[in-house]
């Protein structure tokens, strides 16, 4: 079995512009967490919040930066973790 994952194309694009610094702190927790999600998807960690059926939500702390992952397993391949959602938290810039 192979994890991978489908983002969303706003998603993509935030995390392809955070991973243009690979010494960003915020870019090396969103990468922990991506990690962990290939690894262990159903990790307790990882499915604090949820929002809708099947779509869970993930805080990501950095420093004083509150993000948030949103993602849900793929309905159609067992393999594929679709990322509807990387940013900043409500309330957050």
């Amino acid at each position: 079995m192979t994890r991978r994952f489908a983002f969303e194309p706003a998603a993509r694009e935030c995390y392809l512009a955070l991973r243009k610094d690979p010494d960003n702190p915020l870019y090396l927790a969103i990468k922990e967490i991506l990690n962990e999600l290939l690894e262990q998807p159903g990790s307790r960690h990882l499915r604090r919040l949820r929002y809708r059926p099947d779509t869970w939500g993930v805080p990501i702390r950095s420093g004083d930066l509150r993000w948030l992952l949103f993602w849900r397993p793929s309905g159609a391949d067992p393999d594929v973790i679709e990322v509807h959602y990387l940013g900043p938290a409500p309330g957050e810039t």
